[in-house]
């Protein structure tokens, strides 16, 4: 039951994919930088090698905890989207598809507050980003870690280049958070942000946040200045020091890592995330029977503490 004053669910029901073994892209490197109504439910991702994945050289990976023995297995993945309790018009955009028959991309991401039209903004670097990902990705011989990464930068700067052309073609002051996952097959995922939507992953009952928030009071906590506690209800929590849209380029955290079976993938806007402690997050990705139960969970959590913002989900659970 939502708690009263919420809104209505948009949900895409669970897609899953699968394939027989767990080929490799080769080590990891992490960070790399770099200046309607829903589909078919349950759709199946088919199983083959247009592309053999070549192997590069990298310089480590993002440590999330010991790993789970390496089994063939199945990935599925839910989003979600709720307008909170506070707001009547929800800005955050989501997104999940098949981009091949390897590869499969999600994507959240959250208009900015007080900026206008944010809800064209986030649709806009959604959209741009998928179909620049595409096209990207269907000019690659072979897949590698250093292909994939650079496919996905472009993407990203084709997407911010989209929205600062469409703010300026409607004369708006727009911005939006961005924040992506594109994981081959289900070994090995990048997770790339702009702004303060985040990527978590859960390994082992252990939480991690993936992704650097680009936000005034984020580099506060890195100076020493403030604590994350501190931070949470900061008044300039609100400030963001990098946007998609606020510049003709803009610089893009890119993370790569190894995936196992059990994992879960968590992206989220900051309608979530500013609602609820990482432990709360944790217990909840951990104590849910299903990706979607565990999206409408953490939902129904940030309305209970407050639902001050817009809150979206995508939980991928390999």
């Amino acid at each position: 039951m939502l708690p009263e004053g919420s809104r209505g669910y948009y949900c895409r029901e669970a897609r899953r994919w699968s394939h027989a073994g767990r080929p490799s892209l080769g080590p990891g490197r992490a960070p790399i930088s770099d200046g309607t109504m829903p589909a078919n439910p349950s759709r199946e991702f088919p199983a083959s090698q247009p592309k053999r994945p070549e192997r590069t050289a990298g310089d480590g990976e993002l440590d999330l905890g010991e790993a789970p023995s390496e089994e063939p297995h199945r990935a599925v993945a839910v989003g979600m989207t709720n307008e909170g309790r506070v707001r009547d018009l929800n800005e955050d955009t989501w997104r999940l598809d098949p981009l091949s028959r390897d590869l499969a991309l999600f994507a959240v991401a959250d208009g900015m507050g007080g900026h206008d039209r944010g809800e064209v903004a986030s649709s806009v670097a959604v959209e741009t980003l998928f179909d620049e990902t595409r096209a990207g990705l269907d000019k690659l011989e072979t897949y590698s870690v250093e292909s994939l990464a650079q496919a996905l930068l472009r993407a990203f700067q084709q997407a911010n280049r989209a929205v600062v052309e469409c703010g300026r073609t409607n004369d708006s002051n727009m911005g939006t958070t961005l924040c992506t996952a594109l994981m081959y097959r289900e070994s090995e995922v990048f997770v790339a942000n702009v702004g303060d939507s985040r990527g978590y992953v859960l390994r082992n009952g252990h939480l991690t946040q993936v992704t650097r928030d680009h936000s005034l009071v984020a580099y506060l906590v890195q100076m020493g200045e403030l604590t994350r506690e501190q931070a949470r209800t900061h008044p300039s929590g609100n400030i963001l020091v990098r946007s998609v849209g606020s510049a003709n380029q803009v610089e893009v955290d890119l993370f790569y890592f190894p995936v196992y079976r059990g994992d879960k993938v968590l992206l989220c806007s900051d309608g979530l995330w500013g609602e609820i402690p990482d432990d709360d997050i944790r217990r909840v990705l951990q104590e849910s029977a299903s990706p979607e139960a565990a999206c409408r969970a953490l939902i129904d959590l940030a309305n209970h503490n407050g639902g001050k913002d817009n809150i979206t989900v995508i939980v991928i659970e390999i």
